[in-house]
């Protein structure tokens, strides 16, 4: 394996945050973070060097790297958070191993056309939210709710650092750990949304495609009439 550009892009007083999936939705997850001076570590299913053209019209500044190096920084330099953007399809292909140990924000969803894994397709026969399940199949990370209601076509623009909290796009959280819940809250209040506690981690289902938050323009209260 070569050595990945990580490390000569890192900045000791920046935080890292690291993503899996280098798609539409990490790209721009990854350019907010980096406008609100946050190092952001990335891989695909690509090398690092294939991924670097990627990333240079779509994310610049981003470190690509392989996938099992995807929680090294986050983890050595703070906040140790991970933030899962990649199909539920592709689940199978993240090893858990790779974000032991992070905050694993899941901003996964669901669409019908999907082969899922067997094990998110049973939990969802058995009716369960699937941040439920990839906290289970992801077991050595503590898995946060957030990110998934908001179109990628949206981030760039709603995210509004400067404004005051409440002039800001509302965006919902759900985690069962109150510290993992606090950290991820804290990087979307500097990406520049009002982050929302809607509950634990099975109070997600409202966040989901067929859910009353999702893809929608919101305010904070609009978010606490559901939170739990």
């Amino acid at each position: 394996m070569s050595e990945s550009p990580a490390a000569e892009s890192s900045s000791p007083e920046r935080p890292v945050v690291g993503i899996l999936g280098a798609g539409r939705a990490g790209t721009a997850f990854a350019r907010t973070l980096l406008a609100a001076g946050v190092d952001v570590d990335i891989c695909s299913t690509r090398s690092p060097r294939a991924l670097q053209h990627h990333l240079k019209i779509y994310a610049p500044g981003t470190a690509p790297v392989w996938p099992e190096e995807i929680a090294v920084r986050t983890r050595q330099v703070g906040p140790g958070i991970v933030i899962l953007a990649i199909p539920q399809e592709e689940l199978d292909d993240v090893d858990p191993q790779w974000v032991s140990g992070t905050v694993l924000v899941d901003a996964t969803n669901t669409w019908q056309d999907e082969l899922l894994p067997g094990w998110l397709e049973a939990a969802i026969a058995e009716q369960l939210p699937t941040s439920m399940a990839i906290a289970g199949h992801f077991g050595r990370a503590r898995v946060v709710k957030a990110l998934n209601h908001i179109s990628h076509h949206d981030v760039d623009k709603e995210a509004q650092p400067d404004m005051p909290l409440s002039q800001r796009r509302a965006v919902a959280v759900a985690a069962d750990d109150e510290e993992a819940r606090g950290l991820v809250m804290g990087l979307l209040v500097r990406m520049g949304f009002d982050p929302v506690s809607v509950g634990a981690l099975a109070a997600g289902r409202i966040m989901e495609p067929d859910g009353p938050l999702f893809n929608r323009p919101l305010r904070r209260d609009d978010i606490l009439r559901y939170a739990r």
